[in-house]
């Protein structure tokens, strides 16, 4: 068995996968730091094509506190959440009778929270890392880690049949992982549509050797059930398949977690 539950061999076989050299390029997005310039052609009055620089307009901005980089979650949530903890601002959306944060978690545990290559560019977009010991205790007051079954209700909301939602390995049917992965965010062409507005991004994880695996590639999300005293049920998707895996991981690997209102 691979890290991370897939099977040794399962991811790779593109050759694009587990490629660490690409962690952060989606931070590229709407980079104001290069020279950007503004082309007017006055057509009337037959002016010359005119050029001039925005550089200074757009510092400016900047500076004024507004943002310079195109988020990769662009969707209208149904509210927002802000964690007292830390004052990070959360956007969440109902599916069915579900409520779900529409980020990945960020939250700095006191232990067992880590960030993908220590790269902190990546917290804001794809949130931080946590063993399952960490996970069960990350979500705010109010909000949870998701149960094995509470993923499952979300899956079979989502068209998923049950006889596949209570099975182990890669589940296809209904394409769920299409209607969970955020239109941008994934590489080699692996975004979904969204349709969920759950909007999953490959956060990749940390192994037991304290080595990170297949940012932008992979997510890999904890439940809070635990099928022994060293594993425990988590979900996972990978940029080339339309299924949701669904697996026993060991608790000492590090995912992305996604909290769920308490009801």
């Amino acid at each position: 068995w691979g890290q991370g539950g897939l099977r040794a061999g399962e991811i790779g076989n593109s050759g694009n996968a587990g490629n660490s050299g690409n962690a952060g390029n989606s931070g590229n997005a709407g980079n104001a730091g290069g020279f950007l310039s503004l082309s007017l052609r006055a057509t009337d009055n037959n002016f010359a094509s005119m050029k001039f620089s925005i550089f200074y307009l757009l510092t400016v901005i900047c500076l004024l506190g507004f943002s310079c980089t195109k988020e990769l979650i662009d969707i209208e949530p149904d509210g927002y959440f802000t964690d007292t903890r830390d004052s990070l601002e959360y956007p969440f959306v109902e599916i069915g009778n579900q409520t779900w944060m529409m980020r990945n978690l960020a939250y700095e545990s006191p232990e067992g929270a880590y960030v993908w290559e220590e790269n902190q560019k990546l917290i804001a977009d794809y949130g931080r890392l946590y063993s399952f010991e960490a996970a069960l205790k990350a979500c705010p007051a109010g909000w949870h880690l998701p149960t094995d079954l509470e993923w499952k209700i979300l899956e079979k909301h989502l068209g998923m049949d049950p006889a596949s939602a209570d099975s182990v390995d890669w589940r296809r049917s209904a394409d769920v992982a299409i209607a969970l992965k955020n239109e941008s965010g994934w590489y080699s062409g692996g975004n979904g549509n969204n349709n969920s507005k759950f909007s999953a991004l490959p956060g990749g994880f940390r192994g037991t050797n304290g080595r990170y695996y297949y940012h932008g590639d992979i997510a890999n999300y904890w439940t809070s059930n635990y099928t022994s005293e060293t594993h425990a049920w988590g979900r996972a998707m990978i940029y080339y398949e339309s299924g949701v895996y669904r697996w026993r991981y060991e608790k000492e690997e590090a995912f992305s977690v996604r909290c769920v209102k308490n009801l």
